[in-house]
């Protein structure tokens, strides 16, 4: 004959349980934990130890399973819980929560946090916002941004810039600590080469004919 027993989980390791029942003054042997899965697939949520459990047994408690957790006085139900939440909260203090209602997904993490795939991995959606508090780095052989692309800070280029054209507005300025080449043309309401405006300069020493001028004055 079985029996529902509830009891105190004493000790614990994954998949298995050690539980205290108090009105029998016993403390039974390792106990397997009733699982979704265990063959091909697994799920690993070790108990912890002083938690609640209500289990299946024999009448003597020498054989039995643990079915799972029940809530109790010392451990209440999430306060954050309510209809139409899933959510998983951990000892850190970090929660995972799917609302049905908002159709809203929430990961708050207090830690780091590793997402890895062996093949393509894609993000859609119709508005996409990231911030760091840092800094943010993207490393990849062949980067494509396909679309217009907009910066408020300043852009720092180590390597080679190629573009069909480059705007600056709001009077920003585009500076470079290398040589510019182009094979177009050169336009600007002012260009100066060192203090020289090429536009305005004057140069001394005007002769006729074959002779030459003096230096551009500034």
């Amino acid at each position: 004959m079985k029996n529902f027993k509830t009891g105190i989980i004493s000790e614990a390791k994954p998949g298995f349980a050690k539980v205290y029942f108090e009105e029998d003054e016993i403390v039974t042997t390792w106990w397997p934990i009733v699982v979704k899965t265990s063959m091909k697939d697994f799920e690993s949520w070790p108990l912890n130890v002083k938690e609640h459990v209500v289990c299946l047994t024999d009448e003597h408690c020498e054989e039995g399973v643990i079915i799972g957790c029940i809530h109790s006085k010392p451990e209440p139900p999430d306060p954050g819980a309510g209809a139409g939440k899933f959510r998983k909260v951990f000892e850190d203090g970090t929660v995972l929560e799917y609302e049905k209602g908002a159709h809203k997904l929430t990961a708050d993490v207090k830690g780091p946090v590793s997402i890895k795939s062996t093949a393509k991995a894609e993000l859609e959606a119709v508005i996409i916002e990231c911030s760091a508090s840092a800094s943010v780095k993207v490393a990849a052989p062949v980067i494509n941004l396909d679309g217009n692309v907009s910066i408020s800070g300043t852009l720092a280029v180590a390597g080679a810039l190629s573009a069909a054209g480059i705007t600056a507005t709001g009077g920003s300025a585009i500076s470079a600590t290398g040589n510019i080449e182009t094979t177009g043309e050169l336009k600007g309401g002012s260009v100066k080469a060192g203090l020289i405006d090429l536009a305005t300069h004057k140069h001394p020493g005007v002769q006729t004919g074959s002779g030459q001028t003096g230096v551009a004055i500034p």
